[in-house]
């Protein structure tokens, strides 16, 4: 009987600390969501054990929000969140990577992360017949850096077509036709097809990581002409350099 209150106990203890870590998550996420980053701040630190308020942590240190920008203190907690089995973390450390956010670019590392988080089902499933290296090789072989380069072009891509639909460039009118981009996007997403890739879960993945993201670029320069027509023309200008024959 002392044995049956025993487990008890413990398994009472573990839903209880469960519980607590769901609630101080939601409580941290609406926070953030309303723009309330110190308080979402105070309160994934009092949860470092929920891999989601890690990954919030560094999402709030690698933008800068309502701290300075931290990249190496933002890739811990993505560092850490990842090793508790966070998905995300593993997209952000890709972007990092594929930005080189405080560091060198490294379009492996890149490549490695973006695979990891979309194939990271399958990777757990393999894991007791293939070492980490072989399918880090695997992975590098199959994809051949192309995932990590489709993050870079379309990640700019909804960008500049969010600013190009804007109420600043309808006024401006500073970039007014982006076909040719749409284009180099079409003939990107054939290349990733023909590798047989899922092009539309790498596109649903970024679409949800970036949404934020874009609203606050959004946020920044709308009511700053010079900036919002530096940004817009910049963006243009590097999807418009992009080279899709030589990848």
């Amino acid at each position: 009987m002392s044995r049956f209150i025993f487990y008890a106990s413990i398994l009472f203890g573990l839903v209880l600390f469960s519980n607590n870590s769901l609630a101080n998550y939601n409580e941290a996420l609406d926070s953030y969501n309303n723009k309330n980053w110190t308080k979402t701040l105070k309160t994934c630190e009092s949860s470092l054990e929920d891999f989601r308020c890690l990954n919030l942590l560094g999402i709030i240190y690698l933008n800068g929000l309502s701290v300075d920008k931290d990249y190496k203190k933002a890739k811990q907690y993505f560092l850490d969140a990842k090793d508790l089995g966070s998905k995300s973390a593993e997209f952000n450390l890709g972007w990092i990577a594929l930005k080189g956010l405080g560091e060198e670019i490294n379009l492996d590392a890149a490549s490695k992360y973006f695979n990891n988080y979309n194939n990271k089902k399958i990777a757990v499933k393999s894991s007791n017949n293939i070492d980490d290296a072989s399918i880090d090789n695997l992975v590098k072989l199959k994809k051949n850096n192309l995932i990590s380069k489709y993050g870079y072009f379309y990640t700019n891509y909804i960008k500049l077509e969010s600013l190009v639909n804007s109420q600043q460039n309808i006024k401006n009118k500073i970039i007014t036709n982006i076909l040719p981009i749409k284009n180099k996007l079409k003939k990107f997403e054939n290349i990733l097809i023909e590798n047989n890739n899922n092009i539309m879960s790498i596109k649903d993945s970024i679409n949800k990581e970036q949404e934020i993201i874009i609203k606050l670029l959004l946020l920044d320069i709308d009511n700053n002409f010079e900036k919002f027509e530096e940004t817009i023309t910049q963006l243009y200008s590097v999807l418009q350099n992009f080279n899709i024959d030589n990848i």
